[in-house]
């Protein structure tokens, strides 16, 4: 079972999963990412608009609830080797198809970058708020 903090984790990191995609997809609706959108328009077309958001919040919410079992320390670093692993698993094994643009269109080095910066701003960000009190 998640302890509260935990908890709380996975709810910013669904969030943030959510919040993440939804701008991904504005950027590129509006010509960032060049023709394809960095490949995601492919993805984006397959899934549709509300069904990847839900993805993406479902994704890295889950991902923060298995790590949470692993009992690893939960640092900056710490996720930011577990978002490099991931993001090439997911290269790797083709986990979704629907990513090949993606990953066609970006080399490793910026895929593992966006990869990791996800995992990362849950962090920050649940540091922000009990720092603040707010949690």
């Amino acid at each position: 079972m998640l302890s509260i903090e935990q908890g709380n984790l996975v709810a910013i990191a669904t969030l943030v999963g959510f919040v993440g995609d939804m701008l991904l997809q504005l950027m590129t609706h509006y010509g960032m990412g060049g023709p394809s959108g960095w490949g995601l328009n492919e993805y984006f077309l397959q899934h549709g608009r509300v069904e990847s958001t839900f993805i993406a919040g479902g994704m890295l919410g889950l991902f923060f609830i298995l790590y949470s079992f692993t009992n690893l320390p939960l640092t900056l670093v710490s996720m930011l080797i577990y978002g490099v692993l991931l993001d090439l698993v997911f290269r790797v094994f083709k986990i979704f198809p629907s990513l090949d643009g993606y990953y066609k269109n970006l080399n490793y080095f910026w895929s593992a970058f966006w990869g990791a910066i996800p995992m990362m701003i849950p962090i920050v960000i649940y540091k922000l708020l009990t720092r603040s009190k707010i949690m």
